[in-house]
């Protein structure tokens, strides 16, 4: 027997339709119509046969072994199909096709948000609407044809959600197979109904036993087809099994990728919290050497006051002694000298302050330039008592020079006066007075002539 396809109602049916898996029935023209059989019942075409026909007699002149009761209609109806009975309210319809007076559910588009009506009774949720011939579909197919190239986590995103509609695609045709042609139910009723149209076949008539035992083995055959379809079946839902398992593994390893990211993130983390750290400790060693060198510049103000005390001594001697003039000069030049030194130390200083980062490693170049600061001091100290004790020596010889010009000015023998030397030093006189040129020691010897001189007494002069 041939199957026969038979395409889906579009609308709603009062009644469901044969499908391809019910056995059909073969009439005969010497069995009366069961229909027909009934009172008030038109005759069949077949032949004018009532309800208390006589049994045909079979294939070699012997009666048929029972005879066909009278049944009901509804009876009738069920051995001979189910096309005039109402689906019953236990049955289980699958279709996803609402009836009417059924309620519908929406659902938002996933690309536009418009509202998207469900199919009823578990099938699978339509996330995107129709409308422009589904251009939220594509572009949504398109977006995860771009993520698949993108590298990490988004691609892989991408590629289990294509996965994901590859899956539900092979679910669907798989439920539309199962629910169109592989029915439990349907199967089930149709391998009954069959059974129970074989046994009224031969029940009303043993020549039909062949008909009916071709029809039962054509069923065996449509059975054993669905059977074969039920393991295709099977196998592709042990496929679709072995691609969710696959999908696992991959979302393992995404799992994993996305730990060691968050292990890099962390150790990336630590590593800036050191570097701040570092930070903090270099500007606080930064902040050490500032201090450091505002020291050394308080120090080097400190110096610079002393020198300027010194100046203004230097002066008030060349002012209170001109005689003293050279030796002035040479400690101004020697002034002169210690302020170039510190001109120099004050653009080493600068310099170390430009290399405060290289502090450390300089620091002992700092203390060495201390050092000879320290020196040039203890040199302008020395050079300055040394002035004061020449402006000491030029006054006494100033006291002794006026004493013998008083001395001597009624005609007496001029003195030898000493000629200034060369370098503006004076030799320091014995402690006990000189005679300068076998002259009398009052002469040099401020002790011993008195409190006499020329008006003029320098200060811290003995």
């Amino acid at each position: 027997m041939k199957d026969q396809k038979v395409a889906p109602f579009d609308d709603v049916a009062p009644t469901p339709s044969p499908t391809k898996t019910d056995l059909p029935v073969i009439p005969d023209s010497g069995y009366p119509d069961p229909v027909s059989s009934f009172p008030g019942s038109a005759p069949a075409s077949r032949g004018d046969l009532g309800a208390d026909a006589a049994p045909a007699a079979e294939p070699g002149g012997e009666p048929a072994a029972d005879t066909v009761p009278t049944q009901p209609l509804t009876e009738v109806a069920r051995t001979y199909g189910d096309v005039a009975r109402p689906p019953a309210p236990g049955d289980d319809d699958r279709t996803g096709v609402a009836r009417l007076g059924d309620p519908v559910a929406v659902w938002p588009c996933a690309g536009c948000g418009r509202p998207v009506p469900q199919p009823v009774r578990g099938a699978r949720t339509v996330r995107y609407c129709q409308d422009n011939d589904g251009e939220c579909e594509r572009s949504a197919r398109e977006s995860r044809d771009r993520g698949r190239e993108a590298p990490g986590l988004t691609g892989q995103v991408a590629w289990a959600w294509e996965m994901v509609e590859r899956l539900e695609g092979a679910a669907d045709r798989l439920a539309g197979s199962l629910m169109s042609e592989l029915s439990v139910a349907g199967v089930e009723r149709r391998i009954a109904d069959a059974q129970a149209d074989a046994a009224g076949h031969i029940a009303i008539a043993q020549r039909e036993r062949d008909a009916s035992q071709r029809q039962a083995e054509a069923a065996w055959r449509e059975t054993a087809t669905a059977r074969a379809r039920a393991d295709a079946a099977e196998q592709e839902a042990a496929a679709a099994r072995a691609g969710a398992e696959r999908l696992a593994a991959e979302r393992d390893a995404a799992r994993r990728e996305r730990q060691e990211a968050r292990e890099e993130a962390d150790a990336a983390t630590a590593a800036r919290i050191a570097a701040e750290r570092e930070r903090d400790r270099v500007a606080a060693r930064e902040g050490e050497l500032l201090a450091s060198l505002e020291n050394a510049r308080a120090e080097l103000v400190s110096l610079h006051g002393r020198l300027s005390e010194a100046e203004t001594l230097v002066e008030g001697q060349r002012v209170e002694a001109e005689a003293a003039k050279r030796a002035t000069d040479d400690l101004r030049s020697a002034v002169r000298d210690a302020e170039a030194k510190r001109g120099q130390a004050v653009a080493d200083l600068d310099q170390f302050q430009a290399r405060a980062r290289e502090f450390e490693q300089h620091n002992w170049q700092l203390t060495r330039t201390a050092e000879e600061l320290r020196a040039a001091v203890q040199a302008l100290t020395a050079e300055r008592d040394a002035a004061r004790a020449e402006a000491d020596r030029a006054r006494r010889r100033v006291d002794a020079l006026t004493a013998l010009a008083d001395t001597h000015r009624d005609g007496g023998p001029r003195p030898v006066v000493d000629r200034e030397p060369p370098t503006g030093l004076h030799p320091v006189p014995p402690v006990g007075g000189s005679s300068l040129d076998f002259g009398d020691p009052l002469a040099t010897d401020p002790g011993r002539r008195g409190r006499q001189h020329n008006g003029r007494h320098l200060p811290y002069a003995g």
